[in-house]
């Protein structure tokens, strides 16, 4: 999964990177009508289009039928059992080109949440970073050393939830490092990118150990190794929403929206039964 993460962030960052400057809705309305065809063209190749006509004309048979014999108790009842085997029998048709899909429209997500999901630390505004300890960390505390942050405070250890915190201030705007220093010499580098306003960049506002559920969710750096006393390091990035008619809208909302629309509006001149 690691190897696989490098690949896909070497190659979202290739594509997006060139597009940080355009406004969000539009690369992301891009990237939903990349999917919708992929999705189309899946479909069109992996799934048995005669069948699935077929099936999608016995199931409005058996919904025309329940409409027409609604004061008809047996009738209703068994042109309801008919749409439930015709939509078991569709879903049968449509597994597979919704298993071919599913891993790659599960990364596309992932790294558009880390381009469009986030926005940076604001310069001169402090932000609380948290390191995740395993067991008593008490005496010594890990050490922050951070380039372009000015650590303000001792660090504050939590043992209820094994947490040790620090109070820093972003100074320089782009991308930085910072560094939990361990007691016992591991070194655990996090990265963080500081920006103001709406700046597009590449964000991830947790490095952690290897989980593969985590991995899908959080591609951007690899995992902690073991050994280092170290669960996780949290970089606590806002959230960013998207403005659509006045609304604020979170961008995933709007992808999967407009995935939809795509999809419906391209597959009949594509000619792709769904």
């Amino acid at each position: 999964m690691t190897l696989l993460n490098a690949f896909a962030v070497r190659l979202s960052d290739g594509v997006l990177t060139p597009l940080a400057g355009l406004p969000a809705l539009a690369v992301i309305g891009a990237a939903a009508l990349v999917s919708a065809l992929v999705v189309l063209g899946v479909m069109r190749w992996t799934s048995d289009q005669t069948a699935l006509t077929g099936v999608k004309r016995r199931i409005h048979a058996a919904l025309l039928e329940m409409r027409l014999y609604n004061d008809d108790l047996p009738a209703l009842l068994r042109a309801q059992g008919e749409v439930l085997r015709h939509n078991l029998s569709y879903v049968g048709y449509s597994l597979v080109p919704l298993l071919i899909t599913a891993v790659p429209l599960t990364l596309l997500i992932a790294h558009l949440q880390a381009w469009y999901g986030y926005t940076g630390l604001t310069p001169g505004v402090p932000v609380v970073l948290t390191a995740v300890v395993e067991g008593d960390a008490a005496d010594p505390l890990p050490r922050l050393d951070a380039d372009g942050l000015e650590v303000r405070g001792p660090a504050r250890y939590f043992p209820t939830l094994d947490e040790v915190t620090w109070r820093v201030v972003p100074r320089a705007t782009g991308a930085a490092t910072v560094r939990v220093v361990m007691p016992g010499g591991a070194v655990v580098e996090k990265s963080l990118h500081v920006a103001p306003g709406d700046v597009a960049a590449r964000r991830s506002p947790v490095r952690q150990r290897p989980a593969l559920v985590d991995q899908l969710l959080y591609p951007s750096e690899p995992p902690l190794e073991g050994g280092t006393g170290l669960v996780a390091v949290r970089v606590p990035y806002p959230g960013r929403t998207l403005g659509l008619f006045g609304w604020d809208v979170h961008w995933l909302y709007f992808y999967v929206g407009a995935t939809f629309a795509f999809v419906l509006l391209l597959r009949k001149p594509l000619g792709v039964v769904i």
